[in-house]
């Protein structure tokens, strides 16, 4: 099974969310990608990608990229849930980053999981029931987390959503989480996250 991936884009399509990333072996590996993990990867240099490798029928296999092992891991319990395919958790995870979906679930948002494309009321009902008490997230660290017993817990909305919002925006993750811990201590309390975004913007346009 492969696990990751470490190479170069030689070949994007957006329309298709597929990427061709070649290994320096000279292997070439079909990796299919949503728009949030495209706007993140490095379409120059060397990229790293963590992959589901998805068995679909005698013969019939594909890979699904993601930055973090995270998203993997998040994936893999929504294709667990009843009537939630490969391609709608993508689509889930395109809207909501693991931190921001382990809030949803916290918070039994029924209805942040509606607004997500092909996600009707009864799905999201299902990902709520079958999520809840899998998906454990620190957001005190943003950068974790992961799938195992216990409760979610979460500490802080806001800062989740200002670095989703830069992800969205097509800031590098690193970038993100720079410039989040760059946020003043007051800011981050208030859970101000537009201030916090405005702040954070400010902070990373010099760079650009």
């Amino acid at each position: 099974m492969i696990a990751s991936l470490r190479g170069y884009i030689t070949h994007l399509d957006r329309n298709r969310g597929e990427a061709l990333i070649e290994l320096a072996s000279g292997i070439g590996y079909r990796v299919s990608m949503n728009d949030r993990t495209i706007n993140q990867i490095d379409l120059e240099g060397e990229t790293l990608l963590y992959t589901h490798h998805q068995f679909i029928r005698e013969g019939e296999q594909k890979l699904i990229g993601f930055v973090t092992r995270d998203e993997v891991v998040t994936l893999e319990t929504l294709v667990a849930t009843p009537k939630v395919g490969p391609s709608l958790a993508m689509s889930i995870l395109n809207t909501y980053g693991p931190a921001e979906l382990a809030a949803i679930v916290a918070n039994e948002d029924i209805q942040a999981l509606c607004d997500v494309s092909g996600v009707g009321k009864t799905t999201a009902q299902r990902v709520l029931v079958e999520m809840k008490d899998k998906l454990v997230v620190d957001l005190s660290n943003p950068d974790i987390a992961r799938i195992g017993a216990g409760p979610v817990k979460v500490t802080n909305d806001a800062l989740t959503d200002v670095i989703d919002a830069l992800l969205t925006l097509g800031y590098s993750t690193s970038d993100a989480k720079a410039a989040a811990k760059l946020l003043p201590d007051d800011m981050v309390e208030s859970g101000d996250s537009g201030a916090m975004l405005k702040h954070a913007l400010s902070v990373m346009e010099p760079s650009f």
